[in-house]
């Protein structure tokens, strides 16, 4: 499949920063960007909207695996560089509509994820005089964007960033859904201590992705290990499903996915058209997916249980579980850092790309 990008490839949209300042030097941060991209490249979905666009319908076919689109970029500098991806993104979300994945089903078209700073000249940590107003122009910027979602029949997710950005982007989410756009979905960190107040928000109108959450935050507003995030990350999973929040767990580890389906899934009789499991592209994980995807996995599961949560298995069984692979973008600039990040908060991805590079399966 061939599909000409609406979005500029030549334009950059925005700078990324840096980890914030608390962030550990890692051997990461003395590696020439040229060598981070090449480590990072079975985690990227192309240079513009055409290759992600590309990279979603083969991973549906070979797999039928949906997935989720995002133009790398962050901090926002100039309201021209904000105003750009406000036309990129309505750029990539035409180009979606006008070449559908042909999906059976429709939770398994692709969607589109952004992060709010983005579309900010200003954080809402700064202390400029003209803090609010740029922050209610950002408001009106993602809003446009999912307005216009809304009218092609495009889902879209509103990303967490650091623990700055969070009061702005959950207050934004509750705004849109208040405003009757329900095809937005947004994203909680469990490693902010703050998460357990707010998925007390959350309710049957809303979509969430369950993260641990990559960014570096301070001991005293979040957990710092991952062992303890991932159990958390369980739990407020299972809140939300309680809550009739259709819930998005992304998550690589094995023992989460299972941990998920046996203390959230179940407890809730949560059926596969209320949740689904989400991947970033070129994590080594195909058979786990297949087997979830397939509904193997809980054919599996139902031969130990007795009673509902056997029946309750022999559904899930019978029509598997939506996989979805999270498909970043972006020229090298611009995903340079973001690669940078994911190297430091995952070493085993360096091994991955070297596998990569020197073809070792």
């Amino acid at each position: 499949m061939t599909v000409q990008s609406p979005v500029k490839e030549t334009s950059s949209p925005t700078n990324y920063s840096q980890q914030p300042s608390s962030a550990p030097f890692s051997i990461v941060d003395t590696m020439p960007l040229k060598l981070v991209m090449m480590l990072a490249a079975p985690y990227l979905a192309g240079r513009n909207a055409s290759d992600a666009l590309q990279k979603a319908h083969q991973v549906y076919r070979e797999n039928r695996f949906a997935s989720t689109v995002d133009i790398l970029g962050e901090d926002a500098t100039s309201s021209e560089d904000c105003d750009r991806s406000v036309e990129n993104y309505k750029g990539l979300i035409d180009l979606i509509a006008g070449n559908p994945v042909p999906v059976t089903n429709p939770l398994a078209q692709v969607t589109v994820s952004f992060k709010p700073s983005m579309f900010s000249i200003v954080s809402p940590a700064s202390d400029a005089s003209n803090k609010q107003s740029e922050l209610d122009k950002a408001y009106s910027r993602i809003e446009s964007i999912v307005a216009h979602a809304k009218a092609k029949n495009i889902r879209v997710t509103l990303e967490a960033e650091d623990h700055n950005w969070t009061d702005f982007h959950l207050d934004t989410y509750f705004g849109l859904i208040n405003a009757g756009y329900l095809n937005c979905g947004t994203v909680v960190q469990s490693r902010l201590f703050r998460t357990k107040n707010d998925i007390r928000k959350f309710d049957e109108r809303m979509r969430v992705r369950m993260v641990i959450g990559i960014y570096n935050e301070p001991a005293a507003i979040a957990l710092t290990q991952k062992p303890d995030m991932k159990k958390v990350a369980v739990g407020y999973a299972a809140e939300l499903l309680g809550r009739g929040t259709y819930v998005e767990l992304a998550s690589h580890d094995t023992d989460c996915m299972q941990s998920f389906i046996e203390n959230a899934v179940l407890p809730n009789r949560a059926q596969s058209d209320r949740f689904e499991i989400q991947h970033l592209l070129g994590v080594p994980r195909r058979e786990i997916q297949q087997a979830y995807a397939s509904g193997k996995h809980f054919v599996t599961m139902s031969e130990t249980q007795t009673g509902a949560r056997r029946e309750h298995l022999a559904d899930l069984a019978r029509s598997g579980v939506l996989i979805r692979m999270y498909l970043p973008f972006g020229t090298d600039n611009v995903a340079g850092p973001y690669c940078k990040r994911r190297l430091k908060a995952n070493p085993n991805m360096i091994g991955f790309g070297i596998k990569n590079l020197l073809h070792i399966k």
